[in-house]
């Protein structure tokens, strides 16, 4: 009967490795997935708080003109200054800036970045209907002038 028993461990690792394997690559892509989610909401908010600080604090305090605030270059160099190396500059999208260099009280910044999952198949479960497995991250950070 001992025979019989020498492929045992063998069968058993052939059938557990695979989902283990899909398991360590699903902890992975949930890691990159909320460092994606983290970073970008930290770079709306960066973008919005320089978009939001006066140029002068001491003049026309209650003023909101194109000349007291930073401009577009500003804001957008603020946003970029905070980009995490693992996120490709390419993959972002709908990038947009609301409210800077007019006379609005308030700023919005909101951007979107495409995060391409590794694991099989839930890739295609969670990436909607875009057809690539990509799932699409958004942040949005609104802030008040001072």
């Amino acid at each position: 009967m001992k025979k019989f028993r020498k492929g045992q461990a063998v069968v058993e690792m052939a059938l557990v490795l695979p989902i283990f394997i899909f398991v360590l690559i699903g902890i992975f892509d949930f890691g990159r997935a909320l460092h994606t989610w983290s970073n970008l909401n930290f770079q709306c908010m960066q973008a919005a708080r320089a978009a939001t600080k006066r140029i002068n604090p001491l003049i026309a305090r209650e003023v909101f003109g194109v000349n007291t605030h930073p401009d577009l270059s500003e804001v957008q160099a603020a946003f970029w200054k905070y980009r995490s190396p693992m996120m490709p500059q390419d993959m972002f999208t709908n990038v947009t800036y609301t409210g800077v260099g007019t006379a609005d009280k308030e700023v919005r910044v909101s951007a979107s970045f495409r995060l391409s999952l590794y694991t099989p198949l839930i890739g295609s479960l969670v990436g909607g209907n875009n057809g690539e497995g990509a799932l699409v991250i958004s942040a949005v950070a609104a802030e008040n002038k001072e």
